[in-house]
């Protein structure tokens, strides 16, 4: 169950939440939970959820760089992606990790009734980030001309108006991760992945029609992160309604919440320079319409991991609950498990992407930016290897193997930047994609040897036969379809080969047979599923 506040300790079941936690329904430590209650179900339930929020806001982020780099040009639209990396990393700056602290302390002091401490573990978090987030906007407009000279002069008003997004986008972020505390993946998915990119797609389409200009782009990313803040307030307010209630004293634990914070900056950090590195360092050797390509194939290759992020959010806090509750033997089935889904999942995708590269390519931005085919194969290759590993960086996380995890990460960043700058001088487009695809490979490799190591847990079964071989006959159909239908217009031939490609990956999957949680997962998935179906179709 999902405990929502409804005052400041009084605490109301939600069933419909997918963080429902076995000691709140009763389970008593070291029992399993069965039926709706079940860690299988609570899985698929939090996927399910988080799924539907990751596929809309990845189909509104599409569509919408789509626009951007046919509006823009690969040059301006280069710019803008510059433009981005530079405020995400500021964004990540500014949070100094409070995001982990929040979601820590939040959930920790709510356990414990004490709303005096929640509110001060809230106020001090987002009152920090936005303290911080000023100042390094200050920094970025008035050092944009320094930042620029390391990669095009072009950038400097760029980065100046991305400076007046900052503080919008890190308080919004902050406002997020603290609604997660209360243990519920929903108001972030509703806020981050559907409601900001559907409000910054509108604005978008307006700027599109009326002239697209980087500054009115820019104009438009600021207005939606504003929008975000205002949305994030109001969810959060809703779970926690003493938030504003000046008559709550807060009482602040500044010691724990940077004790959490300050090593978690550091992952987050490295996170952040494994999926920019590759793009920051061509943008120093290269023009920018040549950043805006490979933006394109990084972003298209990194649509199979939609999958593994519907799974990591819910996940997360069941091995947190089973590891304390030392129940060995069921996180390690259920991390078995976990796995072979997610790996299923974006090995479809990942086979859908590389049967269309360059169709996706031309779609997004035109046939110049088929030059990027190349590199978008090798991410979606490293992608494609970090979900075969699990959420094996949430295993470490939750497991308090924290500084391992940190270890695993930054020697992966830090190999990503040895590869770039070693490749990208010579081999352009796909030394970028070989400096991306180490930094996963290492990342992913390291923390799959460590929860083995430390934890004593193996990902892999003998079951990963059934997807390997559906992908495979299944690609081999959806190809052979592709070379007999020549003839089709792009977004005919984009659409039939997805079909075929996925009525027989499904069609094979179901004829090899499912397992007893593959049956009871997407039992409790199409539960969630059907909320989000016309009515004529829930009853199926």
């Amino acid at each position: 169950m999902n405990p929502e506040h409804t005052s400041g300790s009084e605490k109301r079941p939600n069933p419909d939440d997918e963080h429902a936690s076995g000691e709140a329904s009763g389970d008593a430590p070291g029992k399993l939970p069965v039926g709706d209650d079940s860690n299988v179900a609570r899985v698929a339930r939090g996927a399910g959820i988080s799924t539907v929020g990751q596929g809309t806001g990845r189909v509104l982020g599409y569509i919408t760089q789509s626009l951007l780099a046919r509006g823009l040009g690969a040059s301006s639209f280069g710019l803008y992606t510059l433009g981005v990396g530079v405020v995400t990393a500021a964004q990540i700056i500014s949070q100094f990790g409070l995001d982990n602290g929040v979601v820590r302390y939040v959930a920790h002091y709510r356990g414990q009734d004490d709303t005096a401490r929640v509110r001060g573990t809230i106020l001090q978090s987002v009152g920090i980030t936005f303290a911080i987030s000023l100042v390094v906007a200050a920094a970025m407009f008035f050092g944009a001309g320094t930042l620029a000279s390391f990669f095009e002069a072009g950038l400097e008003p760029v980065i100046k108006a991305f400076a007046f997004a900052l503080p919008f986008f890190a308080t919004m972020s902050i406002l997020l991760w603290t609604t997660q505390g209360f243990q519920t993946v929903t108001y972030a998915t509703y806020t981050q992945q559907i409601l900001r990119p559907l409000i910054y797609f509108l604005l978008v389409v307006t700027v599109y029609f009326v002239g697209a200009s980087l500054t009115g782009v820019v104009a438009a990313y600021a207005i939606s992160m504003a929008c975000g803040v205002l949305i994030g307030l109001y969810f959060l307010r809703r779970l926690f309604p003493p938030l504003l209630d000046a008559k709550t004293r807060p009482k602040f634990e500044t010691k724990a919440l940077f004790g959490v914070s300050i090593p978690m900056s550091v992952s987050r950090a490295t996170q952040y320079a494994n999926n920019w590195t590759a793009v920051l360092v061509l943008g120093l050797f290269y023009p920018a319409g040549l950043v805006g390509i490979f933006q394109a194939a990084f972003r298209t290759a990194t649509l199979a991991t939609l999958v593994r992020f519907a799974f990591n959010g819910i996940f997360s806090p069941i091995i947190s609950s089973l590891h304390s509750q030392e129940m060995t033997e069921e996180l390690g089935r259920l991390y078995k498990d976990v796995t072979r889904w997610t790996f299923t999942g974006a090995f479809a995708l990942f086979l859908v992407i590389v049967l269309l590269a360059g169709e996706i390519l031309t779609v997004f931005g035109g046939p110049e930016f088929r030059e990027g085919l190349t590199a978008l194969v090798i991410v979606a290759g490293a992608q494609l290897y970090s979900a075969s590993v699990g959420p094996a960086n949430r295993m470490l996380a939750m497991t308090g193997n924290h500084n391992i995890l940190m270890f695993a990460s930054v020697t992966g960043a830090l190999t990503g930047v040895a590869v770039c700058f070693a490749l990208i001088p010579s081999f352009g487009l796909v030394g970028a994609g070989f400096g991306a695809a180490a930094a996963i490979l290492t990342e992913n490799t390291l923390t799959l040897i460590f929860v083995k190591r430390r934890v004593g847990f193996w990902p892999y079964s003998f079951s990963f036969w059934k997807p390997l071989a559906a992908g495979v006959v299944g690609a081999g159909l959806a190809y052979g379809a592709k070379l007999a239908l020549p003839s089709l217009g792009l977004v005919l031939t984009v659409g039939m080969i997805g079909a075929v490609f996925g009525v027989a990956f499904l069609a094979l999957l179901l004829l090899f047979g499912l397992t007893a949680t593959d049956r009871e997962f997407i039992g409790a998935f199409w539960n969630v599923a059907k909320k989000y179906l016309p009515a004529r179709f829930r009853d199926g």
